[in-house]
């Protein structure tokens, strides 16, 4: 795990035991809630998760003091298990931010994993401010050479700005400035360069630049291809892209391979439903517009070993003029095939279309 990230991550604690021997009972109360607490984040309990990390972090702060750089990382757990709607977690990760930056100058990494989380609480109110923090950590973590983390904190800050249409063009020169980083100093393979490539196709996408992006995709799937033997959602995220981008450029061929791969990748249980990979919504019948008609269509079909829609027949409507414009739109749909024993084979499947018109 990137030493950055902080989604749930368990912030490892420095002290070695020795430092535990005054105070014996402390430290055992301080082991039950710790482990807790790490039992709670490997079964994705939530209930249990905020709980045992403020027991652990309280009496952490009791054993380790105030500003031990232990304690921050306890704070850093419990902080990250609080809800957003909570006030208590900007009062604590501003306050265990101030303590940082007395104390700990030197932690950049420790910074920046309250940062982030203050940076997104504060975003809504000060996106220049939230920006310019995530920022400044970046800058100087490129200018001690540690590439991977500057690249991590830019790419970062570029996620903040690009959810907000004010600092879209904030976010397009942070990717890209990551994106410069990443080729000259990270390795093809390192997962924060692959994950910066699934920005920078999904911003040549917007931009209307689909080759571009296409070609940025096809490069994530070569790397894994060639130099990863493990399957990463990454991977799987690219391959579904490329569907979407070739059947929009009228390239449905080429996505015949990614089809493929998808359904390689994601394991085929009897009782799910297949989901479209790539789907055109139907054109709203004129006729019917023109009447203010509301209405569905229920249809079965064949998936076939290619991932292409065939055999569509008509299981019932509420209108038979919304018939003709689902079964055009249905046509155009792709899907991982079915696999069995290894091979792709042919399945039914159905679906159904609504058409809601508005009457405001």
């Amino acid at each position: 795990m990137n030493k950055t990230l902080i989604a749930f991550a368990i912030f490892s604690l420095l002290t070695t035991s020795e430092s535990f021997a005054s105070n014996s009972n402390l430290n055992s109360e301080f082991n039950k809630h710790y482990q807790a607490y790490k039992a709670a984040v490997q079964l994705g309990d939530k209930k249990a998760l905020e709980s045992t990390a403020q027991k652990a972090y309280d009496i952490g702060k009791e054993l380790y003091g105030q500003h031990d750089i232990n304690t921050i990382n306890l704070a850093i757990n419990y902080a990250t298990s609080m809800g957003n709607s909570n006030p208590d977690k900007k009062v604590l990760l501003e306050e265990i931010l101030k303590i940082t930056k007395e104390h700990h100058t030197d932690k950049l990494d420790v910074v920046f994993n309250i940062t982030l989380p203050l940076a997104k609480l504060n975003f809504k109110e000060n996106r220049r401010e939230s920006l310019n923090s995530l920022e400044d950590i970046a800058e100087q973590a490129e200018a001690k050479q540690d590439y991977e983390f500057a690249s991590v904190a830019y790419l970062e800050a570029a996620k903040l700005a690009a959810k907000n249409s004010r600092t879209v063009g904030k976010a397009k020169k942070l990717i890209r400035k990551t994106d410069e980083i990443n080729k000259a100093h990270l390795p093809e393979t390192s997962v924060q360069r692959l994950s910066t490539d699934i920005w920078v196709a999904a911003l040549d996408e917007a931009r209307n630049r689909k080759s571009a992006a296409i070609e940025r995709l096809e490069h994530i799937v070569n790397v894994f291809d060639s130099n990863l033997d493990f399957d990463h959602p990454f991977e799987l995220s690219a391959h579904s892209k490329l569907v979407n981008l070739y059947e929009k450029t009228r390239q449905s061929d080429k996505a015949t391979k990614h089809c493929l791969a998808i359904a390689k990748m994601v394991p085929w249980k009897d009782s799910q439903e297949q989901e479209p990979l790539y789907r055109a919504n139907p054109q709203y019948p004129k006729n019917m517009a023109r009447k203010m008609k509301s209405g569905w269509v229920q249809l079965q079909f064949t998936v076939s070993k290619s991932g292409f829609v065939k055999d569509i027949e008509v299981i019932d409507s509420s209108e038979k003029g919304f018939i003709k414009a689902s079964i055009e739109a249905l046509e155009q749909w792709r899907y991982a095939p079915k696999f069995e024993d290894g091979k792709p084979v042919e399945a039914v499947s159905t679906v159904q279309l609504d058409y809601v018109i508005s009457r405001g």
